[in-house]
């Protein structure tokens, strides 16, 4: 993973931590609890630890951390912290209770090892700050209205191979020129900002517009993919089972018609919306395009990819200041890429893959065409 990203997350988890000080109000909830085992009959006892988890509980409920981006909600994972924090630290507590309500000592024992375990992570996470800091290693930050892509691509689906891996970024490439095209008219470079490489993760550069065409586009994909993805699993189920391929083709076909359905309905629709000009035949090829660029999508996010878009609020104008026709539409574009980004979520695409949307072919040039 990167080592800036690692430093900007391992910050906002010892701020979140630090607001309330959770470490401390678990170890009061844990010493309340300790009371009544020890007390049960003084009524006191479970007043003070009925209102130690409101106090937590609420907080937990609404923790910075629970609106975190999937990839890095990831890198929370892959440290071991991931139900430590926010909503699964509120649940492994719940469930510690809820399931011994009549033997509190069990529920004694189970907070102290939840206890145990968030001191230690949030230790932890105080000396991986310190040591960022001792190494001048910088935190990455963006700037004010500026947005970033995470794009994720699965080590197994390039198998590691180079090639494999320069053509999957060369699709990404193709993505987001199809949408550039639409949003401005013309093609662009992406900036790549960072490169992490426990899966190969890029982080690149994008206008507001673009990200908000591109984040919003990826919502409704994954919304359709959620229906089509209990159909993989029945169809994978079907295929462990012995059930001979050909007999599975329906759903697969059944699965594939959903979601081009719903793409082609996305890219008419997103083209309606931004495309400026008037020539019907350049919108009708930008549809295509657009059209080719969100199967890629589907069927990458269907092969475990993964992607989410990080946006920096724009400061507050002065009282003086009148806001500009610009900056309102780009605070309503920092608006929908913060509203979508919180129901995107890593989806178990474990199984064969079962989308085989049109991707098009490349032709002497090296540029796409729409398969006929």
């Amino acid at each position: 993973m990167n080592a800036e990203k690692l430093y900007k997350i391992s910050s906002e988890l010892k701020d979140e931590f630090d607001k309330i000080n959770v470490v401390n109000v678990l170890t009061q909830l844990k010493r309340h609890l300790q009371n009544m085992v020890n007390q049960p009959q003084q009524l006191a006892h479970q007043q003070n630890l009925t209102k130690s988890k409101k106090q937590l509980f609420d907080y937990l409920e609404t923790a910075p951390s629970n609106d975190f981006s999937p990839i890095w909600r990831q890198i929370i994972e892959e440290i071991g912290g991931i139900n430590l924090v926010g909503k699964n630290l509120k649940q492994r507590i719940e469930n510690a209770f809820n399931s011994n309500q009549i033997t509190p000592s069990s529920a004694l024992e189970e907070i102290n090892t939840i206890l145990t375990e968030t001191q230690s992570f949030y230790n932890g996470l105080n000396q991986i700050n310190a040591g960022f800091a001792s190494l001048n290693i910088g935190m990455e930050e963006l700037e004010p209205g500026h947005c970033e892509l995470s794009y994720l691509i699965p080590r197994k689906f390039t198998e590691e191979n180079l090639s494999s891996l320069k053509k999957e970024i060369a699709e990404l490439n193709f993505i987001l020129n199809n949408i550039s095209e639409v949003a401005t008219g013309e093609k662009q470079e992406f900036k790549v900002n960072t490169l992490s490489s426990s899966d190969y993760t890029l982080y690149i550069e994008l206008t507001l517009l673009i990200g908000n065409i591109l984040i919003i586009a990826t919502e409704k994909i994954l919304n359709t993919y959620k229906t089509i993805l209990e159909i993989k699993n029945l169809r994978n189920q079907l295929k462990e089972k012995g059930v001979p391929e050909k007999e599975t083709k329906g759903i697969e076909q059944y699965a594939n018609s959903t979601m081009e359905t719903e793409i082609v309905k996305l890219a008419k629709e997103m083209v309606t919306q931004h495309y400026k000009g008037k020539d019907s035949a350049r919108k009708n090829e930008l549809i295509n395009g657009l059209t080719i660029s969100f199967n890629k999508i589907a069927n990458r996010i269907d092969n475990g990819f993964n992607l989410d878009i990080r946006v920096e609020t724009l400061p507050e104008a002065g009282k003086e200041e009148e806001k500009s026709a610009e900056q309102k539409q780009q605070e309503q574009f920092i608006k929908n890429i913060q509203k979508s980004s919180k129901s995107l979520e890593f989806i178990n695409t474990s199984g064969d893959s079962i989308l085989s949307l049109e991707e098009g072919k490349e032709d002497v040039n090296g540029t796409e065409e729409n398969k006929k």
